[in-house]
């Protein structure tokens, strides 16, 4: 397998696009400042990581040139600035009109061939129909169970037009088949699943310990107060809770004072984005108390580094079971904190956890492989 570190050097000639030279638009959330300038402590979600990694993927083909757009932040800083070409579209502060009058500008300018849009919301559906009348073809990522149902991730409203953006995108991408089949029965809407992915990395046997991790914007849905509670009931164990603030700031000062009244458990605002993946590495089991989700983005980096997931509610298609990666308690938090002390209790078992979760990641959410996957939807390729 090749490293993550001679991954940045690798070019790609394998896609043809009828022998001339595409352009991507790949459209990056609103909140991915964090992600370009290393000094920001702006939140940032898993849509916005997986942008980051699709961009950087493709930007290994010599036949694609990759525009990456972003609001126009005030400082640009980070490690692989090489590898992106950045389109400064909008202030952040923008109202959608504004926003839309921007897209247009850039549009005629730079003529793209695709835009990828990952994360349901108006100016999704606005950009769908908009690209269909103008020629060029919108490639739409589901980030969460709840959007299949036309609504928003942050405020879980209807979102406007939603079936527009379902009759005017070129492909439709879902994360697992409840995404899949939900589309399908309630709008007649195809769709193709492909998983998240991570750049990959070798394996390493991870060391027994006894520290918990717990990665997620302060929301009340993805109910960090449970983590608090398993940290109070297992005072002989580590917990970081890594929570940067979200829309409800009351909610968060909240969680935060609960977390900090807990000894072993310490609690991180916020992590740069070029510095959260050390805290996977440290991290014996990773837990999960949201109600629902797509399938988080932590959930693949906490595999890649070898981590056992501990979920209260998230399963997608069942793998966490299936895979032997961790445990799901079907709600059930007695029985999350029995799985807790039983992972942590058993050397043997804990092991072979581990190894079962790097190994299904690194086979099914290979960034490589994965923009690949999104590649020949565009342009199916032809055996060798």
């Amino acid at each position: 397998m090749r490293s993550a570190k001679n991954a940045a050097h690798r070019t790609y000639s394998t896609f043809k696009f009828m022998d001339r030279k595409i352009k991507i638009g790949i459209f990056f959330p609103k909140d991915s400042e964090a992600l370009f300038n290393t000094e920001s402590e702006k939140t940032f979600g898993g849509a916005s990581v997986q942008m980051y990694g699709i961009a950087k993927e493709l930007s290994a083909y010599p036949n694609i040139e990759t525009l990456s757009i972003i609001p126009d932040y005030s400082i640009i800083s980070f490690k692989d600035e090489k590898h992106f070409n950045l389109v400064k579209l909008y202030k952040p502060e923008f109202g959608i009109l504004a926003k839309f009058l921007r897209f247009v500008y850039f549009y005629l300018k730079h003529k793209p061939d695709y835009i990828i849009q990952h994360g349901l919301m108006k100016e999704s559906c606005i950009m769908a129909v908009f690209c269909k009348i103008f020629g060029s073809k919108m490639i739409f990522m589901f980030a969460h169970d709840i959007e299949v149902r036309g609504l928003s991730q942050t405020k879980q409203k209807k979102v406007a037009f939603f079936k527009y953006l379902l009759r005017n995108s070129y492909k439709l991408i879902t994360q697992n088949m409840y995404q899949r089949q939900y589309l399908l029965e309630k709008y007649n809407a195809a769709s193709e699943i492909i998983y998240n992915g991570f750049e990959p990395k070798p394996f390493r046997k991870k060391r027994y310990a006894k520290n918990l991790l717990w990665v997620a914007r302060c929301d009340k849905w993805k109910a960090p107060e449970l983590f608090i509670r398993l940290a109070e009931l297992n005072p002989g164990y580590k917990f970081t809770m890594v929570c940067p603030v979200s829309s409800d700031e009351s909610f968060f000062n909240t969680i935060k004072n609960s977390a900090e009244k807990i000894k072993n458990l310490n609690f991180v605002p916020f992590v740069p984005f070029n510095k959260i993946d050390s805290y996977f590495q440290k991290a014996s089991v990773f837990v999960n108390t949201s109600d629902f989700e797509g399938f988080p983005q932590v959930f693949i980096q906490s595999m890649i580094n070898a981590s056992p997931i501990l979920s209260l509610n998230v399963n997608p298609e069942n793998f966490i079971t299936k895979n032997r990666c961790g445990f799901c308690c079907n709600g059930n938090f007695d029985l999350l904190n029995q799985n807790l002390r039983k992972i942590l209790t058993n050397e043997e078992l804990f092991q072979k956890l581990s190894k079962n979760s790097y190994d299904y990641a690194d086979k099914n959410h290979n960034i490589t492989s994965n923009v690949k996957q999104i590649l020949n939807l565009i342009q199916p390729q032809k055996p060798a």
